[in-house]
Formats: structure tokens, C-alpha cells, sequence
């Protein structure tokens, strides 16, 4: 799963003192276990695993000033590394990129009916395929992305022929070190995703989990690792957030501004300056 498949949240707490609270468990790589391993792990607590496919998700819209726009196409897809050509860019890749898809799936329990503590989204670009799995009451997450060139229309399911041929092993999708991006939170919003609601509602299509529970299934993962911090507006909300992919703002590395209105154009220049660097500071710690 690369960084593309990664959903877009990331929102940026505070310090003015903390005590870090490192969820980790002792990470060191594991070897041997095949897609379908880690499918069977992941549904022993989320439940089944639905059948994933690119053509249920919902494209995202790519506007200029409330115009939909194209580009040209290019190695990474259709699109603009600038953020200024669109309306709501992406965090971190190509800023104004046109084609990608994300869908939702209620979780389900094992006689068929659904179950509303699971929820998985995908997220669909060029051909690919990258899913999260969540359970909102335990905070368990996988991670699950296919392989280049398999369908992302007709993905089997675990125990179907070809499921270790379509889905990459946990150990690549791992590597891939999804807990740099989604530290604070399993799923990454942005102006780009937030577009998208629930169908016939105006529910985020993506959950928000603020400071819900948040684990990673599957021992090849890193885990989260988060602190408290006292007295910081920063993180009144939600978890700290350290990493320097989300590069489409001209913020620093601690994003998202809210509100996304005119998110290009915000002037946080004096707002929260200590907090914000008490985070830093802290982030500097970690050697991500």
C-alpha cells in the first residue's frame, strides 16, 4: 500500500506539558505469513470481510472555483502537484488529482446481518485497491491493500482461489509503515475526502474517531504512539499527529487547519505557537 493509498487525516495537537503514552508494542518484522494469514486474524475481530471492489466507490469531485476540472495525465495519474488548481486538494501527493474513488461498507457479523460497530473503507486510484477496517468500540484497525495488477473490481474474498495472488502479504503493506500517516487517527481526512457524505444524509462518507480507541491488528505493524498534553488547545480534540507527508498546505508539518474553507490560503502564523512546538518537540523524540 503505497503512500497514494492512504487516507487523508491528519490533524495537529499540542504541549504545553506531556507525559507520552506509547502504545507500541515491541515491533520487529515478522516473515512467513501470507494475505490470507492476516485476513483470517482481522475477521476473527471485525467479523467477515466484505467482497472490496473499486466500481461501488464514489469518485471524488476535482473542482475550480465550483467547475469540475481535468488534467493531462502523467506517471502518478490526472492531475496538479499544485493546490492552488483546485478547490479542496489532497494533503500529500499529487495536490489536484482527478479518477480517485472512495467507498464504505458496514462491517457484518457472521450470519450475514450487519454489524454498525465495523465499518471499511476503500480507497481506489490508478488501479488500486487499499481498504482499512475499523471497530469503533475496541479501536481494532488492518490495513489491507491488493497488488499491483490485481482487479480491484473482483477481489475474492479469504478462503476464495486467488486471495494470496490478489492481496499483498501484511508484511508489504507493513513496510509501507501505515502508522506514519495514521498516528492520530485510522483515517485521514482532508478538504478532497470531506466532500463526501453518506448517500441521502450528511454524514462524512469517512468516519471521524477523534480520541476513540485505536489499535493495529496484525504483528508486523507498528503501533500508534500517543501522548496527553496539559493545557494545549492543539489537541483538544483529537490525538498528535507527527509526520512530513502532507506537504499541499502552506502551514508547517502540524495540519489540518480548520475550518477547510480557503484551507490554501490560512494564515496560522500566530496561532498556538507554543503548543504547536511543544508537539514538535515532542515528535523529535520519536525517530519516525
Amino acid at each position: 500500500m503505497n503512500r497514494d493509498f492512504i487516507f487523508i487525516f491528519s490533524l495537529v495537537f499540542t504541549v504545553i506539558s506531556c507525559t507520552s503514552h506509547d502504545i507500541t508494542s515491541n515491533y520487529e518484522p515478522v516473515t512467513g505469513r501470507s494475505a490470507e494469514d492476516h485476513a483470517y486474524e482481522c475477521e476473527d475481530a471485525l467479523g467477515p470481510l466484505p467482497r472490496f471492489s473499486c466500481a461501488d466507490a464514489i469518485e471524488v469531485p476535482t473542482t475550480k472555483d465550483g467547475v469540475p476540472v481535468t488534467f493531462p495525465g502523467g506517471e502518478e495519474g490526472s492531475g496538479s502537484t499544485d493546490p492552488s488548481d483546485c478547490d479542496l486538494p489532497w494533503a500529500f501527493g499529487m495536490a489536484c488529482q482527478t479518477g480517485n474513488r472512495v467507498g464504505r461498507y458496514q462491517g457484518l457479523n457472521v450470519d450475514g446481518s450487519e454489524n454498525t460497530d465495523v465499518v471499511f473503507i476503500t480507497f481506489c486510484r490508478d488501479g488500486g485497491l487499499g481498504v482499512i477496517g475499523y471497530k469503533f468500540s475496541t479501536g481494532e484497525t488492518c490495513f489491507f491493500s491488493i497488488i499491483d495488477g490485481a482487479d480491484s473490481n473482483n477481489t475474492p474474498l479469504p478462503g476464495e482461489t486467488g486471495y494470496n495472488n490478489s492481496w499483498m502479504t501484511p508484511q508489504v503493506v507493513a513496510d509501507d509503515r501505515c502508522m506514519n500517516c495514521h498516528m492520530a487517527d485510522p483515517f485521514l481526512h482532508t478538504p478532497a475526502i470531506d466532500q463526501l457524505k453518506i448517500p441521502n444524509t450528511d454524514e462524512l462518507l469517512v468516519p471521524i474517531t477523534a480520541n476513540g480507541p485505536y489499535t493495529i491488528i496484525g504483528a508486523e505493524f507498528q503501533q500508534p504512539i500517543t501522548a496527553n498534553f496539559d493545557n494545549n488547545q492543539c489537541v483538544s480534540c483529537h490525538r498528535p499527529q507527527c509526520t512530513t507527508h502532507f506537504q499541499n498546505y502552506p502551514l508547517d508539518e502540524l495540519v489540518m487547519p480548520a475550518p477547510f474553507q480557503d484551507a490554501t490560503n490560512f494564515d496560522h502564523s500566530n496561532i498556538a505557537n507554543a503548543d504547536r512546538q511543544a508537539i514538535r518537540d515532542w515528535c523529535a523524540t520519536l525517530g519516525l
